[in-house]
């Protein structure tokens, strides 16, 4: 997720993440709600491959408390011709925005919140939240009011106005605010 600036965000988050996952994992999903396609997972791998979409892949579906399938199809390693299995180590990048978004949709269907819902109702750190304006001659931020609070919606689709803080490049007013 790259560097975030404020502490306080980071607790924030923090919490909310714990919250989501205590409530999808308390509410798990009935097994007759959800007939795994194997067959079809397979073949999207295969295609995916063969189409060159990706050199290998693997799906993991599990259901209730056992696997459910399991696929793989392509190279583990390429340059080895070594087929990728079921104990292929891969890298995920950035997986807690998408795995976030599950989680408060999920919550969202049950009518926890509503989409629209001013994001300092959970987060009360974002009720003093200012936006940029501009930038000063010396590099000082220029903030002001918003126009109106940011809303689950603004995070969820990633347009709350949020910076990954000073470690990025190029830095400008936000990034060092």
């Amino acid at each position: 997720m790259g560097q975030i600036a404020s502490p306080v965000f980071r607790r924030a988050l923090m919490r909310l993440w714990g919250a989501l996952a205590a409530l999808v994992l308390a509410t798990p999903l009935a097994a007759q709600e959800f007939e795994p396609d194997c067959a079809a997972a397979e073949e999207f791998l295969g295609k995916a491959v063969e189409q060159g979409r990706t050199v290998g892949a693997s799906v993991l579906i599990w259901q209730g408390s056992e696997e459910a399938c399991f696929a793989a199809s392509g190279d583990a390693v390429r340059e080895e011709g070594k087929a990728f299995s079921r104990d292929t180590l891969v890298q995920v990048f950035s997986m807690t925005k998408p795995v976030t978004g599950v989680a408060l949709m999920q919550l969202w269907e049950k009518g926890a919140f509503g989409l629209d819902d001013p994001l300092h109702w959970y987060l009360p750190e974002y009720q003093a939240t200012r936006v940029l304006t501009g930038e000063r001659e010396d590099g000082s931020a220029i903030v002001a009011q918003p126009r109106r609070a940011i809303t689950v919606r603004d995070v969820l689709r990633h347009t709350a106005g949020f910076s990954y803080g000073p470690g990025g490049e190029p830095q400008t007013a936000a990034d060092r605010t």
